[in-house]
């Protein structure tokens, strides 16, 4: 197994770990005649062999999220504005302020509301644009531990259950994501996750191509211990969504004491106690990265459509 282990990645490992306790499932289901669970798990079985093999994504099979574990203790609905008491700017510092972030520049204009009540990050080439011609995109916090602009209060929380309900941007070079940080993820000091870390929800890879195997996946990953050299990442893997580009899916994370548990429309798809599970409160991130693939992108303006933010606390 060790051989295996340094041949893999960690993804890889649980894919295969995965596969005969799926075949089990398999042979329940029939056994108890639910043909419809049967057949999720055949596609199942050969994906996670896919997985290991070829690290393609899978399709969420596992259990539900059991949410009357849980109880409703923050959100934004995002009805036509936000609550800028809570939400400002990621590395953005102020309402008119520009930073540049990677291969684009991050400016509140890139947000506004659809017309059902929706929050709307664009991504899109601006000849224009408070910093002259480039790209322009966004990324929003809700960090309580800093303060840019205005009366902002944020907001952040110990453990519990973290869902976002959107559809995500089209085309190559684009990377949505919803995820938790602390500041104490840039300790210098580090201790693996316990004191910060960061939590990817959700996020996507910049390549895209409706021809490839991993075309409508998303992946969700754990960092701990800083960015600097002792950085170490768990990816839990790929995994497909429904239509994520033309529909509302929600991805999650439920985060106890012992563990966290991914998920993918209330379907589970990982869990990893990574690090060291972090033992501190973290804040929300909603943000859209860009990189030079953005230049073969034919799909803008794009944008990542947010229904809503939910936070859940246990019982």
């Amino acid at each position: 197994m060790k051989e295996i282990t340094l041949m893999f990645a960690a993804r890889q490992i649980n894919a295969l770990n995965s596969i005969l306790p799926a075949i089990g499932g398999f042979f329940s289901s029939l056994f108890s005649f639910d043909f419809k669970r049967a057949g999720a798990l055949v596609t199942a079985v050969f994906q996670l062999i896919g997985a290991f093999m070829l690290d393609t994504p899978v399709t969420p099979y596992k259990d539900a999220v059991d949410m009357s574990r849980f109880e409703l203790v923050w959100s934004d609905e995002f009805d036509h504005g936000f609550d800028t008491e809570i939400w400002q700017g990621h590395y953005v510092y102020g309402n008119n302020d520009t930073q540049r972030r990677d291969y684009c520049w991050w400016n509140r204009d890139a947000v506004s509301f659809t017309d059902d009540g929706c929050l709307k990050l664009s991504v899109e080439y601006k000849e224009n644009g408070p910093k002259g011609p480039g790209y322009y995109s966004y990324g929003m916090e809700t960090n309580p531990n800093k303060n840019y602009a205005g009366d902002h209060k944020g907001y952040e929380q110990l453990y519990g259950y973290f869902e976002i309900s959107c559809i995500l941007p089209e085309g190559s070079g684009i990377n949505p994501a919803f995820w938790l940080l602390t500041d104490g993820m840039w300790a210098d000091d580090t201790d693996g996750g316990v004191s910060g870390a960061e939590i990817d929800i959700l996020e996507t890879n910049t390549d895209y191509d409706e021809k490839s195997p991993a075309f409508g996946s998303i992946v969700q990953t754990i960092h701990v211990d800083a960015y600097e050299e002792a950085h170490k990442h768990e990816n839990q893997g790929f995994y497909y969504a429904d239509y994520p580009y033309n529909k509302f899916n929600t991805y999650g994370v439920e985060w106890n004491k012992d563990e966290y548990i991914f998920y993918v429309n209330g379907i589970e798809t990982a869990r990893t106690s990574f690090g060291g599970v972090c033992e501190v409160p973290l804040y929300l991130i909603i943000s859209i990265g860009v990189d030079e693939k953005i230049e073969n992108n034919p799909h803008l303006p794009t944008a990542m459509i947010v229904d809503y933010v939910r936070c859940y606390q246990y019982k």
